[in-house]
């Protein structure tokens, strides 16, 4: 499903483009290779690497898995994905040991089993990290270059990830920050309100057009609206509107 140009939906969960559990995955046409933004949940990654041939792709040029943070519905489908295509498994610091279980997240896939947000028989796939972002650098996809900005708050080490284009500024923010401003605030361990109101200044003055989350609608146009209205929710002193009334539509 084309967004804008060179970047498509090839999975989501929530319009059954693919596994249920699936967050919402963006394929990056970088004309020389291609790269996937997350690679869902695991189950059935066949569906995502599908859509990704449907839309006129030749998985060969698919080079890299950009990870937007650890969580089984983002990551859980990197071990399969590369293991079919060959691709590499780009990941955020912190996010990186998680993925690969030198940090255990089982508490916070518990929690979210007795949510019902995966099966109780679920079992996060663990998966080799070829290389660990940090805050602000650059990832070349083909002839596009992505800049990588962390946001701690939803997870210790949840990034977005900056495309530049031509005529649209894109914004990969994943689970940090959503429609309307909503952010990712979760019971879970590594998501933290106080990294939140530390960390989302980041995201100002972007002056991004497209905003592309990891789940739930999103923005072509004056995207950076909702950042900025993050940002002025976190200022204030309630809690500010978090996801967990949307999620349980999944």
């Amino acid at each position: 499903m084309k967004i804008v140009p060179d970047i498509y939906m090839v999975g989501s969960g929530q319009i059954r483009l693919s596994n249920r559990m699936d967050s919402h995955v963006y394929l990056i046409d970088g004309k020389d290779e291609l790269a996937l933004i997350d690679a869902g949940v695991g189950v059935d990654s066949e569906r995502i690497l599908e859509n990704v041939r449907k839309e006129g792709f030749d998985l060969k040029r698919l080079r890299s898995v950009l990870v937007t943070h650890s969580h089984p519905d983002h990551a859980g489908g990197c071990r399969d994905i590369q293991a079919r295509t060959g691709c590499s498994i780009i990941a955020p610091e912190h996010e990186d040991k998680m993925l690969e279980g030198v940090i255990d997240i089982e508490e916070s896939i518990n929690i979210c089993k007795k949510t019902g947000i995966y099966p109780p028989d679920y079992i996060f796939p663990r998966c080799k990290v070829d290389r660990v972002v940090r805050h602000r650098q650059k990832i070349p996809v083909g002839r596009c270059e992505v800049t990588a900005i962390t946001v701690p708050g939803h997870s210790k080490g949840s990034t977005c990830y900056l495309l530049k284009q031509e005529d649209c500024r894109i914004l990969f923010s994943s689970d940090v920050v959503f429609f309307g401003g909503t952010i990712g605030l979760g019971n879970w361990p590594g998501s933290s309100l106080d990294d939140y109101r530390q960390n989302i200044g980041r995201l100002a003055d972007l002056r991004i057009d497209a905003l592309l989350p990891g789940h739930f609608l999103w923005i072509l146009q004056e995207g950076q609206e909702h950042l900025d209205k993050a940002i002025q929710n976190l200022k204030l002193a309630w809690v500010p509107p978090s996801w967990s009334h949307q999620h349980s539509l999944f």
